[in-house]
């Protein structure tokens, strides 16, 4: 179920035609969950500033049935991912995990729980 939201200042057009299929494996590679439940979203050209200024940018967030254990090493892996795949410097956006428990889950009318 993890669910990888960005949202950044980046042009559409200056985002890799196979951006979404790439963070797809990714996620599910760095998660280590089957990738026909991982979903991306990109949202790209949003009118947004960090740190005071309107530099290419983004804000991140992570949904995820997991109990938080390891954001240390998968924050560290999405900026990795994030900077070498779009661009954006590891120091101009943030990451949020929001860790769910399988039964807050729906898939299909069924919680994971």
């Amino acid at each position: 179920m993890p669910c990888l939201a960005v949202y950044t200042n980046l042009p559409k057009d200056k985002v890799p035609g196979d951006f979404l299929q790439q963070a797809s494996v990714f996620l599910g590679n760095q998660l280590a969950k089957p990738e026909h439940y991982v979903t991306v979203r990109l949202h790209p050209d949003q009118m947004m500033m960090h740190g005071g200024s309107s530099d290419l940018c983004g804000f991140v967030e992570l949904y995820n049935i997991s109990d938080g254990a390891k954001n240390k090493e998968h924050a560290l892996a999405i900026a990795e991912f994030l900077e070498s795949k779009l661009s954006i410097p590891k120091n101009r956006f943030y990451v949020t995990f929001t860790n769910l428990k399988r039964g807050d889950v729906a898939l299909d009318g069924k919680t994971f729980a």
